[in-house]
């Protein structure tokens, strides 16, 4: 059975209690604490036992600064599509991009209605879920210039502004068990996330086989879905069956869902904190050594992984076969090296629109490279100097008058993360700026010193310099006469 390659992720799944609010928190701040990736919350908003997992999750991601969170699952017919995306955009801004959204199709159906929601048909509810991904995705695509409209059976948006756009490409991840769920994930979903008590013998592999099959007849690999998995269990001192037993016989247990059964993200069911303490402290670091040797062992053997020509460790995002044809010829693609990987974004990449044109010049190249260390300016010069004939620019604040700072078809650098303002010498008033910086930057923060740069440029535009940075001596800098920091 397959492994889709996929990073090993390890999350937690915790009630919403609204009887101990502060312990819900609290082990939300204790999963990051302990090293975990993602924070999980179920969402049943007919439940007053529950705290609304919204405003959970809202607080949490004040509380908290690198752990992902995400709903598992949100529950769609007490959630219109068109306001949960732009929800779900304002969360992950605000959070820095750290916001994944699960959805479900809804169960429950007797409080669906007590709470206002329409009854559906189980045909129904997978339809209606089908519709509001694309209401969903419609209204993240802040790039597209015509209003969004989609005239579907449950929900119709007519001429809806999109954006905002979210930080990140945030994944949609579907919780599904059913065959007609199943195919909708393997078209349209980024993820799969079912639980592991609700799953028979077998059911991980068959319902693998459904969702692949259904990507393909989309066009897609199906390693473009991850495959993500609530487990629970208990730690004890023998072992008395599946996840049933002391961490060593967990990492037994999790290492052929890993490499078996594709399952990436494995999220743990337990509102202990001992439970989680230990499988973070004893079964997280065992288990990515051993996924770690299997695969390179894999890879010498020359087995592979499942999907379209998988590399054995993915640096790069999976990209769908409609992104794959938007790629511009001339540009050697699958050449791009591996430091490079995360900082490349393609046509049909998440956050294209915002790097494609400059604010006065439009374009459309075919790589655009935002790159974020000297080290890795220095890997896209050299691999931009081996694309023989294709065009390359350097956008650093991306005002851009002349046009020079994009291009058609061909690669773009973008230095603007390199956007650092280091006062030298304050004696002398020497102050070094990054290519990426903004005079806006360089004003805030020469202020504090009484400081002003006797420029003529909008705020907006860039201090690039073919040398890569600027010292700007005496000369440059004059003291403004008042109070310090006006």
């Amino acid at each position: 059975m397959p492994d889709y390659g996929h990073p090993l992720h390890f999350g937690t799944f915790i009630q919403p209690s609204a009887a101990q609010p502060e312990l819900t928190v609290t082990l939300a701040e204790r999963s990051e604490q302990l090293g975990y990736d993602l924070v999980t919350f179920q969402d049943h908003p007919y439940q007053p036992a529950y705290l609304d997992t919204w405003t959970l999750m809202t607080w949490v991601a004040a509380r908290t600064s690198r752990i992902h969170l995400a709903s598992n699952v949100l529950n769609l017919p007490l959630r219109p599509p068109a306001v949960t995306a732009r929800a779900a955009a304002s969360l992950d801004l605000l959070s820095a991009g750290r916001f994944d959204l699960g959805l479900g199709a809804g169960g429950f159906w007797d409080a669906i209605e007590a709470m206002g929601g329409r009854r559906l048909s189980p045909g129904q509810a997978v339809d209606a879920l089908d519709e509001a991904i694309d209401v969903i995705r419609g209204i993240w695509a802040e790039g597209e210039q015509a209003p969004l409209r989609v005239d579907g059976e449950y929900y119709r948006v007519h001429g809806a502004k999109r954006g905002p756009a979210p930080a990140h490409d945030i994944p949609i991840w579907v919780g599904a068990y059913k065959p007609r769920m199943l195919r909708l994930a393997g078209r349209k979903a980024d993820g799969w996330l079912p639980s592991l008590p609700y799953l028979k013998p077998g059911d991980l592999q068959a319902s693998n086989q459904i969702i692949d099959e259904a990507a393909r007849a989309a066009g897609r690999d199906p390693a473009e879905i991850e495959r993500l998995l609530n487990i629970s269990g208990q730690f004890s001192a023998t072992g008395r069956g599946l996840l049933d037993g002391p961490p060593e016989q967990w990492v037994d247990d999790l290492l052929p869902l890993v490499l078996d059964d594709g399952i990436s993200t494995l999220i743990v069911m337990a509102d202990d904190p001992e439970t989680m303490q230990r499988f973070a402290e004893q079964v997280m670091p065992p288990l990515r050594e051993a996924v770690g040797r299997e695969r390179a062992a894999r890879a010498a053997r020359g087995t592979g992984l499942a999907g379209a020509d998988r590399p054995a460790a993915l640096a790069a995002p999976v990209r769908s076969a409609a992104a794959l044809a938007r790629r511009r010829d001339g540009i050697d693609y699958d050449g791009l090296p591996a430091s490079l990987a995360a900082a490349a974004v393609e046509p049909g990449d998440f956050g294209y629109a915002r790097v494609r044109s400059t604010y006065m010049r439009g374009g459309a190249p075919g790589l655009v490279l935002r790159v974020t260390s000297v080290a890795q300016v220095a890997a896209a010069l050299a691999f931009a100097r081996d694309q023989a004939g294709v065009a390359m620019a350097v956008r650093s604040g991306g005002h851009g008058i002349s046009g020079r700072s994009t291009n058609d078809g061909g690669i773009v650098i973008d230095v603007s993360a390199l956007n650092t303002i280091e006062i030298m010498d304050e004696a002398t008033r020497r102050v070094r700026l990054g290519p990426g910086a903004r005079w806006m930057d360089v004003a805030a923060a020469l202020a504090p010193h009484g400081w002003a740069l006797s420029s003529g440029d909008y705020g907006g535009v860039g201090v690039g310099h073919p040398r890569g940075r600027r010292e700007l001596r005496d000369r440059h800098l004059v003291r403004v006469r008042g109070r310090r920091g006006r």
